[in-house]
């Protein structure tokens, strides 16, 4: 009996020793390679795996995304002036078969993420101080996705070398100096101030601009009122020339019937004077002297 549990424990070394694995998993978030003797032999998705034959091995690599930052505390500017730059990068190993069997063939030690961020990471300071180098600080203030692109130009190229991707690469900060900082702070105040002015004199204006439509309104709406005061009174003019013509045309009979004329004169003499008065009508050229008697004015013959 004991030599019975002997051999099966020898039996259970040996295939510990040699290296078969035994329901091993490839999780979702990496890539599988299949080994023989050392030798890769196949390239395996996400599952569960049990290799029997002799040095037999299954190998995984990590595609999860790596997030990090890069900082380099002072570089120049195209213009000379000193700045702080960090960027963020996320980078992430290829799962396909090729990339996967050439990272475990020449590049072994980058399966792990530390030491990929480092090789990541010194390539990337190398790019700040290439990047920054194309720019003036103004223009870098501006133009942050151009540094970025810049670095990542570098980058990606270095990276691809060992199956990885760089997915972004952002400038999270540019740190400046201090006095130039300074500077920027009192332009930036400058600028506001300029800004305030220039929308004041923008109301400035829109309030002449509105006082001016606003006088040609109230100019159009006397026009308009003095072209209605304007026909009234021709309407008015026309009115009294048309009454005054009707006036004309029925007093005319007086200048051509001096009977109707005389008639007409009794007739207002009467109104005023009363229907009882005694009028007398004396000829042109009678002496009034020889009207008046002894016994008060003497009746005149009208022949």
């Amino acid at each position: 009996m004991k030599s019975m549990r002997l051999v099966v424990l020898m039996l259970i070394v040996a295939v510990l020793a040699s290296g078969c694995y035994i329901n091993s998993e490839v999780a979702p978030n990496q890539a599988g390679v299949q080994l023989e003797q050392n030798e890769i032999k196949n390239c395996v998705s996400p599952g569960v795996y049990t290799g029997w034959g002799l040095w037999d091995d299954l190998r995984t690599v990590s595609t999860d995304t790596l997030t990090f930052t890069v900082s380099d505390p002072e570089v120049a500017t195209f213009d000379n002036q000193l700045v702080g730059i960090e960027i963020t990068i996320q980078a992430r190993r290829n799962s396909d078969c090729e990339s996967v069997k050439a990272l475990l063939t020449n590049w072994s030690t980058l399966v792990e993420d530390g030491n990929l961020v480092n090789t990541i990471t010194a390539t990337a300071r190398e790019g700040i101080k290439v990047g920054t180098r194309q720019f003036t600080l103004a223009q870098l203030l501006d133009d942050r996705n151009g540094l970025s692109g810049k670095i990542t130009e570098g980058v990606e190229q270095d990276a691809s070398k060992y199956s990885t991707s760089i997915i972004n690469v952002t400038v999270s900060n540019i740190a400046l100096a201090p006095e130039y900082a300074t500077l920027m702070q009192s332009k930036a105040l400058l600028t506001a101030e300029i800004d305030l002015e220039l929308r004041r004199q923008d109301l400035i204006k829109q309030k002449a601009s509105n006082d001016t439509l606003e006088q040609a309104q109230r100019e159009l709406v006397l026009t308009q009122k003095l072209a209605a005061e304007q026909a009234q009174t021709a309407v008015d003019v026309e009115i009294a020339s048309r009454e005054g013509k009707k006036t004309a045309a029925a007093n005319l009979v007086y200048l051509e019937n001096s009977a109707a004329f005389e008639l007409a004169r009794l007739d207002r003499y009467t109104q005023i004077l009363g229907d009882k008065s005694v009028i007398y009508f004396l000829p042109e050229g009678t002496d009034m002297t020889m009207l008046f008697g002894a016994n008060g004015i003497l009746p005149v013959e009208v022949k």
